[in-house]
């Protein structure tokens, strides 16, 4: 009986653990990673998420969401001290807005000093009577 139960507890924990699945192959077979389309992006239909970080302190970011209806575009990028960011969105009631940002901090930027605590100022207290 007792060996029973640990065949049967040995097979649970066998399955509980994940296995590999392999990718569907061919085209059209549900490509675990989006094709770019002919316009370099997803879908083909002008909406899109990406990510890029091709080194140290440089990555951009942005996506294009939404429909022709409502839609909002988002794009971040930094390369050093340099930093960028656009934000634009569109709705069907004629509302449309644009934000930009740019901050460049040059070459003769320093790394700020590690903060470090004022030390404290102790003196005796003031008397109250005199």
């Amino acid at each position: 009986m007792q060996r029973l139960i640990l065949i049967s507890c040995a097979v649970g924990v066998s399955l509980a653990f994940p296995y590999p699945m392999p990718f569907p192959q061919g085209p059209g077979a549900g490509s675990p990673l989006p094709i770019p389309g002919a316009d370099g992006y997803g879908k083909g239909d002008g909406y899109f998420q990406y990510i890029n970080v091709p080194a140290h302190k440089k990555f951009e970011w942005g996506y294009r969401r939404g429909n022709p209806d409502h839609n909002r575009e988002e794009y971040l990028s930094q390369q050093d001290h340099t930093f960028k960011a656009k934000l634009k969105w569109h709705d069907a009631y004629d509302g449309h807005g644009e934000h930009y940002f740019d901050y460049n901090h040059g070459s003769a930027y320093k790394e700020p000093a590690p903060y470090a605590p004022a030390p404290p100022a102790y003196s005796p207290p003031v008397p109250a009577y005199a």
